[in-house]
């Protein structure tokens, strides 16, 4: 089917500079996703007025009823921004990260579950008001061209290291985190405020209710299908380590976490470029199994590691680094031309629907790791705040779950043809 020129703003060769403009709010966002995903648990855990159920039960129960936004926010977009553009949300998206992140990081005395609680839902509320517009522009900025695609996404995901750098800066100056966060966010997305990249109207009718359209596609659609499965259970691997590492290096290896942190985004840092690299001259797919399997092989000494086992596990952090770097953006870029491709095809819109879907398999990921992982080791005995140590619960799900949980996304990921 032949493109329509009019969709899209650039049917060439995107420069890298419109990319990184594009890209520079992924380091705010990465901010916020590594203080949720990261710092937040095992500060909230160790709380004698939260403990880790509740703490893994309030991340559950928010991102449960934020899934219901993402929908709702899809079809909406799909449907205004032919009249509104895409500005609009992607400004009341940060005001509302900031003032999530600050409840968090700044908890009221007494009421430390409510805090947590309303703190999630309010960051992640503004997720879906930035992420799923923003992620739609990427669609429309990269034309009918999969390599764009591929290098929007790729310096998209790039910037999420810095973003690491970030969040513990905000958690530094967690009094001023709310401030800092804001401001810092505005000024990276001043360059697409202000037009340095053209906001696309898409020239395109109309798709049919969010459940119709997406029912379809997982019907008609087998790589929407099995990407999305993929993904899924690479959301579960990652948010239980995501979850887990602070506890896992202060209680087993015993040592202070942050070199470790360092290690482990550095060496994802310095292997997106060799992934990117692989992507353009093999199989997306066909690389993101083989990192995916490379994964499962790296984490299998996990569980065995113990006190003082710094540099087994500092080739684990360095390994498992690297394999992130290809969960980052092998399946988002699948699916970006997997949204094209279905644009193309039903001369719909259909990204801001296709991307909801996306950022609900991140959180529900996200909180079936939390709100299944956390309960089940303080249940079986590793509960801080209630001085209960026991490390075997803690190994398990640290060190053999995620593994288990590669095994059908290796499964979903090597059914998907090339697109």
């Amino acid at each position: 089917m032949k493109t329509n020129q009019n969709r899209f703003i650039n049917n060439e060769g995107i420069g890298f500079i419109t990319a990184l403009i594009y890209s520079l709010p992924s380091i705010p966002i990465t901010s916020a996703q590594f203080i949720i995903y990261i710092l937040i648990p095992p500060i909230f855990s160790v709380m004698p007025t939260v403990g880790i159920a509740l703490t893994g039960l309030a991340i559950m129960l928010s991102r449960v009823i934020d899934m219901i936004s993402d929908p709702l926010m899809g079809t909406f977009l799909d449907r205004l921004v032919s009249k509104l553009g895409w500005k609009i949300w992607l400004v009341l998206g940060f005001p509302l990260i900031a003032t999530g992140i600050y409840i968090l990081l700044n908890p009221i005395s007494g009421f430390e579950v409510a805090s947590l609680f309303f703190g999630l839902m309010t960051v992640t509320l503004g997720w879906t008001f930035f992420s799923i517009p923003w992620w739609s522009i990427g669609i429309y900025i990269s034309g009918d061209s999969t390599r764009n695609r591929f290098k929007v996404v790729s310096v998209r995901e790039l910037l999420t290291i810095p973003g690491i750098v970030f969040g513990l800066l905000i958690a530094y100056f967690s009094e001023i985190s709310s401030e800092i966060y804001l401001l810092v966010s505005l000024l990276l997305l001043t360059p697409i405020l202000i037009k340095k990249i053209p906001i696309p109207k898409p020239n395109l009718k109309e798709s049919n209710s969010f459940l119709l359209s997406i029912r379809n596609l997982f019907k008609t659609d087998k790589n929407f299908r099995n990407v999305c499965l993929a993904y899924f259970f690479i959301g579960l691997s990652n948010g239980i380590t995501s979850i887990l590492f602070i506890l896992f290096v202060e209680n087993i290896i015993g040592l202070p976490p942050l070199n470790f942190l360092i290690t482990y985004f550095g060496s994802a840092f310095l292997g997106l470029p060799i992934i990117y690299s692989l992507g353009l001259k093999f199989s997306k797919q066909k690389v993101w199994v083989f990192f995916i399997i490379l994964a499962c092989i790296t984490f299998s000494p996990v569980y065995f590691l113990s006190n003082g086992d710094t540099y087994q596990f500092m080739i684990v952090c360095i390994l498992s680094g690297f394999c992130l770097g290809a969960d980052l953006i092998l399946p988002a870029s699948i699916q970006a031309n997997i949204i094209f491709n279905a644009q193309e095809t039903k001369n719909t819109v259909l990204s801001g629907k296709i991307y909801s879907v996306w950022s609900l398999i991140q959180k529900l990921s996200l909180a079936l790791s939390a709100g299944v992982c956390l309960p089940a080791i303080g249940y079986f005995g590793f509960n801080p705040s209630e001085g209960q140590y026991l490390l075997t619960p803690l190994s398990f799900a640290y060190g053999i779950m995620p593994i288990i949980l590669r095994l059908p996304a290796i499964f979903f990921a090597s059914n998907l043809k090339n697109n």
